[in-house]
């Protein structure tokens, strides 16, 4: 911890002596060989250190409250996974464009190689980014965008699917529909039937009706034998029942 303790002040006093510099070049429009210098060894300092650090250091740094340094760490720790270990600088660049200093690096490390960007602004003396960007090989290239081309194609595949099953329930409601008309036609005729009782009570009275002239008949022979005469002199009227609820 000592050790890293030590790193990290040495990697400080860097930072400020490349800002000291910067402050004496401030009204400059270019960049002198000696200044691209102290901020080239600067950028070179702060790759080697944070490439060194714990995941354990990477969270103590991130729960500081200083957005230059979580954001770089959070950047490192995005890649830090697919590069490895540091390993040393390909090639840097620095460019100046009014108050804004910024330290382009390609760095080799144990996996890949990475772009790092560090800028500075001069006028509020302090280091506002640091990104770190992965530089994948043509058969990684080549294997994200395979993977991106299946993604589409199993995304397109389920939407055609799902959009198969849709059209699929149509069936179903036609089928309901036609059974709802159905309903409708066989309802129709039971109530165009409804009179058929009206017949019904027609039929009744006439069975009534036979039924008092026999009666009558039956009535008319008792009466003849009883008085010993013939049943010729009588004669027959229909009783006609009267219909209590045709009066009311």
């Amino acid at each position: 911890m000592n050790r890293k303790l030590k790193s990290l002040l040495a990697m400080v006093c860097v930072l400020a002596l490349t800002l000291a510099m910067s402050v004496c070049a401030f009204a400059a429009d270019t960049v002198t060989e000696d200044e691209a210098a102290n901020y080239k060894s600067a950028a070179e300092t702060l790759i080697s250190q944070i490439a060194g650090f714990s995941d354990e250091e990477i969270e103590n740094y991130l729960a500081q409250d200083d957005a230059f340094t979580t954001a770089t760490m959070e950047s490192w720790k995005s890649v830090k996974d697919e590069l490895g270990a540091y390993s040393s600088i390909v090639s840097q660049d620095v460019e100046k464009d009014g108050d804004v200093v910024t330290i382009s690096t390609v760095a080799q490390f144990e996996k890949a190689k990475a772009d790092v960007v560090l800028m500075l602004d001069l006028g509020q003396q302090m280091y506002t980014s640091m990104t770190y960007s992965v530089q994948y090989s043509l058969a990684a290239n080549m294997q994200r965008a395979g993977m991106n081309t299946l993604m589409g194609i199993g995304i397109v595949f389920l939407m055609l699917l799902f959009l198969s099953f849709v059209i699929g329930l149509f069936k179903y409601i036609e089928k309901f529909q036609n059974v709802g008309k159905k309903k409708a036609a066989e309802e129709a005729p039971k109530a165009e039937e409804a009179p058929a009782p009206a017949i019904a009570q027609s039929e009744a009275a006439d069975e009534d009706f036979a039924d008092d002239l026999e009666l009558v008949a039956v009535i008319s022979a008792a009466i003849a034998a009883y008085e010993n005469t013939s049943g010729d002199s009588f004669v027959v009227r229909s009783i006609k029942k009267s219909n209590k609820w045709h009066r009311a």
